[in-house]
């Protein structure tokens, strides 16, 4: 496949169509090797990542699950329904990787651009997947920050979610595109 036919079918494929099989380490870990080479301003590599597979998932799983109940005790805005799809999406993925972005300590760089790089090294994963015929899904509930010490961030790391990869399942169909030339003013 181009690189444009591996853009073309890249899919946020929905974890419920995800095959319950295992991935090799292998695979996971050509996944992180492509997320290294995002590209990043003042070579500052803010991406860092924690993959949660097996019994960890589980427990990760778990103790989601009784944090955001504790905190929806509270008076945290998050629906019930939410807190189980999150938690069962979570033990039903084969790999759950934590995206977290760790900014430059010096603070060279505005947030936006840590994140924009992060965010590319997760597209490098996506696309990687894709080639590798992978389903991949970037999930980020806006209770993410609720999570902290649940992953074990440091004080600068901030949690932009979960990328969820597994063996496809069934096909996804594509949602298709407005035409590109919809979305461009030409100056000459």
């Amino acid at each position: 496949m181009s690189v444009t036919e591996i853009i073309k079918n890249r899919r946020a494929t929905p974890p419920r169509l995800f095959a319950k099989k295992d991935l090799p380490n292998g695979s996971v870990e050509e996944l992180l090797r492509s997320a290294n080479w995002a590209p990043n301003h003042k070579k500052t590599e803010p991406w860092r990542f924690k993959v949660y597979r097996g019994e960890a998932k589980a427990k990760l799983a778990a103790e989601a699950k009784a944090l955001l109940l504790e905190k929806q005790k509270e008076g945290y805005p998050v629906a019930s329904e939410k807190i189980e799809k999150f938690a069962s999406t979570i033990e039903r993925v084969p790999i759950a990787i934590a995206v977290i972005l760790q900014p430059d300590t010096a603070g060279r760089l505005p947030e936006w651009e840590e994140i924009a790089a992060v965010s590319m090294a997760v597209q490098n994963m996506w696309l990687t997947a894709t080639e590798m015929e992978l389903a991949a899904f970037w999930a980020t509930p806006g209770f993410i920050e609720l999570f902290d010490e649940l992953l074990e961030l440091e004080n600068n790391q901030k949690s932009l979610g979960f990328f969820y990869v597994g063996q496809v399942m069934m096909d996804f169909p594509s949602p298709g595109r407005r035409d590109w030339k919809e979305k461009i003013e030409w100056k000459d």
